[in-house]
Order: structure tokens, then C-alpha cells, then sequence
């Protein structure tokens, strides 16, 4: 079982990495079910994973908060779509060569060598926090909810700062390397 939501129903969505002993907490630009690193307007901040489930919470919930929603007629259509696409991926290069910076990593695959990710969404009812797959050296994706490597973790609201700063670690923990599909049954075999 996944986490389901209508788009409507998001009142925040969340990226969080660990890159060695720093957590990285970026909020992301919400459209109708679309969303994206929000690179132009977003909160990124950098903390140790030394901090107290408590002091994570906070900065989970302050990133949802920073959430920026848009209206979906208003998104750039056709060329301008892909000219803001092409800026967007050059912002997307500078916030890498952050993460080198506050990392002291020489290069990507250094960085992302035992780097974790989880996405977050919140709703009025809850924060749910689900783990990821890292499929290419660099890059992580989300797995499917039939998969049995998919895990999420619930918070209800009220949720303690507490309650979420553990969620998002145990998220971040329960990441996992190019996730497997279940195994396929073959007719008749049952």
C-alpha cells in the first residue's frame, strides 16, 4: 500500500538527501501534481546528521512550509517551456557544486558513493516520507508502491518535530540500489 493523495490535497512536498554527515532539505515547486526542485525560489538548506530527531523536524516542517505552489495555466508552454528548462538544468549544476562544496567531495560519485534520498509529502492529515532507489550512479528515482523494496513512513497531524525528524531517517535508511519489480507469476503456476 502507498501513500495516495489528490494534488489539491499537498500542502507541501520535500527532497531531503544525505550526503555523508550532512542532511540536505530542498523544497520544491508544486503545480497540479507536477513538481521540481525549486531552484529559482526554494528553501536548501545544509545540516549535520549529527542534530536531534527534534532540530531535523523543524527544518522538515519549515521546508514544507517553503513549498511553492503554481497554478498550472500559468506554466510556460512550448519554447518557453524549454528555455526554462535549459535554465533550469544550468541552476541545477550550481546546486550540485554546492553540495561539493559543503561536502568537501572532489566530484559527483564521490558525493553520491553511500548518498540516501527520500521525497516528502505533507497534507493536512499527515507528512508521509517514502524511500528511493539509486538506478544510476548519480541519480535516484522513486519506487513503485507494488515493489517490495517500496517503504513509506507516516506521520499523522498533529505530528511532533520528534515523530518526523525519525520518520525522514528511517526513510533515508530504507533506501536501496536499482529496486527490483516483484517477481512475475507465471499462469497456472498457482
Amino acid at each position: 500500500m502507498s501513500f495516495k493523495s489528490l494534488p489539491n490535497d499537498i500542502t507541501g512536498e520535500i527532497e531531503i538527501y544525505r550526503f555523508g554527515a550532512f542532511y540536505r532539505l530542498t523544497s520544491v515547486m508544486y503545480a497540479s501534481g507536477l513538481q521540481n526542485t525549486d531552484l529559482d525560489h526554494g528553501l536548501d538548506e545544509f545540516l549535520p546528521t549529527t542534530i536531534s530527531d527534534a532540530e531535523f523536524g523543524v527544518a522538515i516542517r519549515r521546508c514544507h512550509d517553503a513549498t511553492r505552489f503554481e497554478d498550472w495555466d500559468t506554466l510556460p508552454m512550448g519554447d518557453a517551456a524549454k528555455a526554462e528548462i535549459r535554465e533550469w538544468k544550468k541552476k541545477l549544476v550550481l546546486w550540485k557544486h554546492k553540495a561539493l562544496e559543503m561536502t568537501g567531495c572532489k566530484n559527483l560519485d564521490e558525493l553520491y558513493e553511500d548518498a540516501r534520498y527520500s521525497s516528502s509529502s505533507r497534507t493536512k492529515d499527515m507528512y508521509a516520507f517514502s524511500n528511493s532507489s539509486r538506478d544510476k550512479p548519480t541519480e535516484f528515482s522513486s519506487i513503485p508502491g507494488h515493489f517490495p523494496d517500496y517503504r513509506e513512513f507516516i506521520v499523522k497531524q498533529p505530528a511532533s518535530d520528534e515523530m518526523l525528524g525519525q520518520a525522514a531517517r528511517a526513510a533515508l535508511d530504507a533506501g536501496v540500489r536499482n529496486a527490483l519489480p516483484p517477481p512475475r507469476v507465471r499462469r497456472g503456476s498457482i
